[in-house]
């Protein structure tokens, strides 16, 4: 009842008989290696790797949400005991996010559902470390701050695009990847913790005279460095992905891959194109609206890789972010309003796709999300246990 039909009959078909081909390990993937798979033993053999993968992505969402509460403008220190809380929580994730396909391979449950869901998990959780990062450096209502946080978003996004387009996706460029990433987010949180507010504060507000980028507090030297690092392996996934388009078929192929990126390159002119007055009152919720947006574009580009379908290019929910923006000129706090009332709608319409995308992946790969001991029945009843 109240079903949306998102994916064809073709593009079930070619989920059905779609083959994940994963990235490459880093070094400290393969030293890590032996510690998951040891984890991921010790799992009972009932358990569905989506069910390992919502588990150790919870915790992200409580933070994510303790964040906003402590600070909702990103102006606020963060105390000790956040600081450790998001540490723990991503260590969690990322632990659990590397045992899922270990479980799915030892119980003979791989499937393109769990890797929509552990790759659509991937994609939210970097609005959670995003978050983590700017409680850290808790750098107010800024344009530089929200597009340190949307880039990792648009870099998920462009990885998901090379694998739309060459078949593998991108986890590391040589010796740095995901997990690099992640640790040194866990580092910097947990020395945050450590440290304590107070100096913390004080040592990003210390000015610093760079070659480059010039005289500013650490904090903004940190943010760009930041934009400089993501936007350098964006760029080389961009260049990849060109040259593997103009060697499989000209300059045609070219333009029509580059087409994909335009949702997301609109996403971004759009970000900075907020008044200063709507950036003070409403960062944290035009943050949120901007990230989820990107999440729904990634989630896209996964989902019809797998189907063998086309990006739509034309993102309808674009319209209503960009009367916001302009509304935002002219009455900032009715803007305000709506952009609260737009978040609620936007989050109800993204929860009701991803239902309808699950209940059709369901049905025709025949498998449960988070259960993997009982058959697949299309009326809904659970069926006799798998002996």
């Amino acid at each position: 009842m109240f079903s949306m039909i998102v994916l064809t009959e073709s593009g079930l078909d070619h989920i059905k008989k779609h083959q994940y081909k994963a990235g490459k390990y880093t070094p400290l993937d393969n030293f890590l290696n032996p510690y998951w798979l040891s984890l991921a033993e010790a799992l009972p053999r009932w358990v569905a790797p989506n069910l390992v993968t919502l588990v150790g992505f919870l915790p992200l969402v409580i933070t994510y949400g303790l964040s906003c509460w402590v600070s909702p403008s990103f102006e606020t220190p963060p105390p000790r005991w956040l600081m450790l809380c998001m540490t723990a929580a991503l260590f969690f994730y990322q632990t659990f996010d590397a045992m899922d396909g270990k479980q799915a391979r030892r119980t003979g449950s791989s499937s393109p559902l769990g890797q929509l869901f552990d790759h659509g998990c991937d994609c939210l959780a970097c609005i959670a470390q995003t978050g983590a990062a700017a409680a850290l450096l808790h750098f107010g209502p800024t344009f530089l701050g929200l597009f340190a946080m949307s880039i990792l978003s648009s870099g998920f996004f462009l990885a998901q695009w090379e694998e739309y387009h060459t078949g593998t996706l991108p986890t590391a460029y040589g010796a740095v990847g995901v997990t690099e990433t992640q640790y040194f987010l866990m580092s910097q949180t947990l020395g945050a913790a450590i440290l304590g507010p107070q100096v913390v504060s004080s040592i990003l507000s210390m000015p610093l005279q760079l070659p480059l980028l010039g005289l500013a507090d650490l904090r903004t030297h940190f943010m760009k460095c930041w934009l400089v690092f993501i936007g350098f392996f964006m760029s080389l996934c961009v260049l990849k992905n060109l040259a593997h388009a103009f060697k499989k078929k000209g300059m045609s192929e070219v333009l029509s891959v580059l087409k994909d990126l335009l949702p997301v390159l609109l996403q971004n002119l759009l970000l900075g194109s907020w008044s200063p007055q709507m950036l003070r009152l409403a960062s944290r919720e035009i943050s949120l609206l901007t990230m989820l947006l990107l999440f729904y574009f990634s989630a896209q580009m996964i989902l019809f890789s797998m189907a063998r379908m086309p990006f739509p290019v034309v993102q309808k929910w674009l319209v209503p972010y960009a009367m916001l923006l302009g509304l935002g000129w002219i009455a900032p706090e009715l803007a305000k309003a709506a952009l609260l009332l737009t978040l609620l709608a936007f989050g109800a319409w993204l929860l009701w796709w991803l239902a309808c995308v699950q209940e059709q992946l369901k049905k025709k790969l025949e498998i449960y999300t988070f259960c993997i001991t009982q058959k697949y029945h299309a009326n809904g009843s659970n069926g006799s246990k798998e002996k």
